[in-house]
């Protein structure tokens, strides 16, 4: 152990690197931080990590006395996020006593503010669906990654019921939806003979992969499906997901969008083969493995984001999100939860935060996340509630 004393400058250097592309690009943003007290100072260098964000160096320290600034989260626009939102927010307002709030929207207006600095904090950017974006970011020295959000993700445009299937054994691939006999399994009164596909909300960054953005014409007219399906935007997360259940529950077909694991998907049993990914060409057939060149998503990696602006500001949180570990059991468990009381409250917010309490009452797992001193006080705040 080394030990910082009073006035000293430590110098906060984050390297990464940028996920975007198959040649890894280094940039170094370099911080000076000023420690007014005594602190025990501990260096820690993680291990790489897939989307190749390989080192991370920096100086574990407490927040001292005084005054602190709020901090701002990005409230995207569905239930993992948001319950990540309220178990950190929670953890910065009790454990390190900074005020927080959060600027509710989508994706790309959100990801916007978090480089202008409007935003502090996202926790979960998607990758590759915001590759372009996230590497400018990065580049311009606005944004660095500080943790890894979710894991053992995946995201498909392409699936379908299992019962659509075994009705019909030969649909097993984005291909067949350009045959009569099958598109027309699919086909609404209104869509003129095409498959309806219900893909990403405007907004997310999974829509500019599947309709095309700056990177490229998209999935759906590289793989040459536009002249069979009729893309569909269900306006909301909730929307898509009540559009599914009631698929499943009449037993209709259904051409769809998600991503998991999540609640609904462990509850309509794609674990269990129930929903089929229909076959499409290997993310490696594609330009950089991204998707908008007309292949399949790769396996997603989402990242938690900071502004640098905070490097100064609470630089003692970048340890906390680096050892932030939120694993799939965790994130069901939590929608669960979250499930079964979002009723009893009078706002989102309210039951979301209610959801993270009882996390955090009922799991130790977040204990390595803080220092001792931190993890104290944030006791002493759950024994009142």
């Amino acid at each position: 152990m080394k030990y910082a004393s009073l006035m000293t400058l430590l110098g906060l250097s984050i390297v990464f690197a940028i996920a975007c592309s198959s040649e890894t690009e280094i940039v170094e943003v370099v911080k000076e931080v000023e420690v007014v007290k005594e602190v025990e100072v501990e260096k820690i260098v993680t291990d790489e990590v897939k989307v190749e964000v390989p080192v991370v160096e920096y100086v574990e320290l407490v927040p001292e006395e005084g005054p602190k600034r709020e901090i701002v989260f990005g409230g995207l626009n569905w239930n993992s996020a948001l319950i990540q939102n309220a178990v950190a927010r929670y953890i910065i307002e009790e454990g390190y006593g900074h005020e927080t709030s959060q600027i509710e929207g989508a994706t790309v207006p959100l990801f916007q503010g978090l480089r202008k600095g409007d935003i502090d904090i996202t926790m979960e950017i998607w990758l590759p669906n915001q590759n372009d974006a996230w590497s400018e970011g990065i580049k311009a020295g606005e944004v660095i990654p500080v943790g890894k959000s979710l894991e053992d993700n995946w995201q498909s445009t392409f699936l379908i019921p299992a019962y659509v299937q075994e009705e019909y054994p030969e649909l097993d691939s984005v291909e067949d939806l350009k045959e009569e006999k099958y598109k027309a399994i699919f086909a609404e009164p209104d869509s003129n003979g095409k498959a309806v596909l219900y893909g990403c909300m405007s907004g997310w960054g999974c829509r500019g992969v599947q309709t095309g953005n700056d990177s490229g014409d998209g999935q759906i007219v590289n793989m040459g499906l536009s002249d069979h399906i009729e893309f569909r935007d269900p306006g909301t997360a909730g929307a898509l997901a009540a559009a599914i259940e009631g698929a499943f529950t009449k037993k209709d077909p259904i051409l769809f969008y998600y991503w998991g694991p999540t609640a609904l998907m462990s509850d309509l049993g794609y674990a269990e083969g129930k929903i089929v990914d229909l076959e499409q060409p290997a993310p490696s057939e594609c330009k950089d493995n991204d998707p908008v060149h007309g292949c399949a998503f790769p396996a997603a990696e989402i990242m938690i984001a900071m502004n640098t602006e905070l490097i100064d500001d609470a630089p003692y949180l970048i340890p906390f999100f680096q050892k932030w570990d939120w694993s799939a059991k965790n994130q069901l468990l939590a929608e669960g939860n979250y499930a079964e009381i979002a009723d009893d409250y009078g706002s989102a917010e309210e039951a979301f935060e209610a959801t993270a309490i009882s996390y955090l009452k009922e799991s130790d797992n977040w204990h390595s996340w803080v220092p001792e001193e931190i993890l104290a006080n944030i006791t002493v705040a759950l024994e009142r509630e």
